[in-house]
C-alpha cells in the first residue's frame, strides 16, 4: 500500500537524472512510457566557469563501466506520474491525497493512521522525502556541517542550448561562491538554479532580485538566459545536505531523501532513491518470506546505501574546494582518472574498486594542487573560498 499526501501530478525538483537510472526504468516497465514523454536526452555533464572562458564536457560514454550512454532532464511532475501510475498498474494500492497522521511500530507489526483509517502491515517504508516523518520522530537527522548551502532556482523559456548531442547536457556553472545548474527541460524551457554556502548571501535575501542579479553578473549565464523570460516563480531551499544517524530499524526503512540528501551538483538524489528502492525491496521480500523483520534483516540494505552516499557525499565536499574545480576544469586521462570521474558523474561505480581507487587518488591530486599548482588557477573561486572561511 502506497499513502501520498499529495495529488500527482505536482511540482518537484530534481529534474535531471543519471545513467544508471535507465536500468532500473527499464526493469520497472516504464523505460518506453519515460522515452514517450519527450524528455530531453543528457548525453554528458558539463563544467563552465562563469565568464565562459573554460569549460569541460564528461560524456557518459567515457564510464570505466559502460552502461547507459544517456539519461533523461524530466520535469518531475510527469516523470513521478509516470512512476505512480505503473505501481498502481503492477498491484500497489496506491493511495493520493491521503497524509499519514501517525504511526506506531510495535513486536508485531506497524500501525498507520491515515486519513480515517487505521491501517496495519508488517514493515513500514518512511519515503517521504525532505519531511523524513520518521527521522524526525526518532530524532534521526544529523546536518551536513560542510554543505550548509542554500538553493535559489526557477524555470525560463526560450534560453539558448546546445545542439545535437550537447542540447541536453546539464551545466555547471562555477561562480564565486558556489554553481548555477543549467537544466534542458521539454518544450524550450529550462531550470536554472543557484546553489551556494549560506554565508554568501552576506545579509541578503535570496529573492528574485538577488536570483536575477546573480543571472546577470555571469556573462555566460547572461549570454545564455539573454532572450529568455521567466515562466514560474522563484524557489528557495535551505540547510541542503543531511543524513539518517539510522537507516533501517526493526519492521522499518527509509527510502530516497528521507534517509538523506546530498547537495545536487552531481544529481545523485534520483539515483540513490532509485537504486535504493531496490535495494530496499529486495531486503523487504526476503523478510517477508523468512518472517524475520529485526533492523539486522535490513543491514546489507543499509550498509549499500551507507556505502554510495558517503561516495557521493566525499566528493560533493571536494567540489567546494577551488582546487577540485580546477581539476575538474583540467582534468588528466592518466591512469584514467578523467574516466572514472565520468563514472561517478553517470551513477555506476560509487562501490566499484575500479573507480574507488582512481577517485581517491584524484582527490589525492586535487589536495596536492591546493599549493603545488598543478593545474591553472580560478582565481575568482579562490578569492571567494578565502572570503568565505574568513566569514
Amino acid at each position: 500500500m502506497l499513502l501520498e499526501r499529495e495529488r500527482f501530478p505536482r511540482f518537484h525538483i530534481g529534474e535531471s537524472l543519471l545513467p544508471c537510472s535507465v536500468a532500473p526504468l527499464r526493469e520497472l516497465g516504464v523505460l518506453d512510457a519515460v522515452e514517450a514523454a519527450g524528455f530531453p536526452h543528457k548525453y554528458a555533464a558539463e563544467f563552465v566557469v562563469g565568464d565562459g572562458s573554460l569549460s569541460r564536457r564528461y560524456p557518459f560514454a567515457d564510464s570505466l563501466l559502460g552502461g547507459s550512454p544517456y539519461a533523461f532532464e524530466v520535469d518531475r511532475d510527469r516523470f513521478d506520474a509516470i512512476l505512480l501510475d505503473n505501481a498502481a498498474r503492477a498491484g500497489a494500492d496506491v493511495r493520493q491525497a491521503c497524509e499519514v497522521r501517525d504511526f506506531t511500530v510495535g513486536d508485531d507489526g506497524v500501525e498507520v493512521v491515515a486519513g480515517n483509517a487505521t491501517l496495519r502491515a508488517s514493515v513500514l517504508v518512511d519515503a517521504t522525502g525532505q519531511r523524513s516523518m520518521l527521522a524526525g520522530r526518532f530524532k534521526l537527522r544529523r546536518m551536513d556541517p560542510e554543505l550548509r548551502n542554500f538553493a535559489v532556482f526557477s524555470h525560463y523559456g526560450g534560453a539558448s542550448r546546445g545542439s545535437g548531442d550537447s542540447a541536453g547536457d546539464i551545466t555547471i556553472v562555477l561562480v564565486r561562491d558556489g554553481w548555477w545548474w543549467v537544466i534542458p527541460l521539454a518544450g524550450d524551457r529550462t531550470s536554472v538554479g543557484l546553489v551556494a554556502p549560506a554565508k554568501a548571501l552576506r545579509g541578503s535575501k535570496p529573492d528574485a532580485a538577488y536570483f536575477e542579479r546573480g543571472l546577470a553578473e555571469s556573462p555566460y549565464l547572461a549570454a545564455r538566459f539573454d532572450a529568455a523570460r521567466r515562466l514560474a516563480p522563484i524557489r528557495t531551499a535551505s540547510d541542503y545536505s543531511y543524513s539518517a544517524s539510522q537507516l533501517a530499524g526493526d519492521r522499518w526503512l527509509l527510502v530516497g531523501d528521507a534517509a538523506a540528501f546530498i547537495d545536487p551538483v552531481f544529481s545523485s538524489g534520483v539515483q540513490l532513491a532509485l537504486g535504493g528502492a531496490f535495494q530496499a525491496a529486495a531486503a523487504i521480500d526476503a523478510a517477508l518470506t523468512r518472517r524475520r523483520f529485526s533492523r539486522a534483516a535490513f543491514a546489507r540494505y543499509e550498509r549499500w546505501l551507507r556505502r554510495t552516499e558517503r561516495a557521493y557525499r566525499d566528493f560533493v565536499r571536494s567540489f567546494y574546494r577551488p582546487e577540485t574545480a580546477e581539476l575538474l576544469i583540467h582534468p588528466t586521462d592518466k591512469l584514467k582518472l578523467r574516466q572514472a570521474v565520468t563514472s561517478l558523474l553517470s551513477g555506476h561505480g560509487a562501490d566499484a574498486f575500479a573507480v574507488n581507487w582512481r577517485i581517491r587518488l584524484f582527490s589525492v591530486f586535487a589536495r596536492l594542487n591546493r599549493d603545488l599548482k598543478l593545474t591553472p588557477r580560478l582565481a575568482e573561486r579562490r578569492s571567494g573560498a578565502r572570503e568565505l572561511r574568513d566569514r
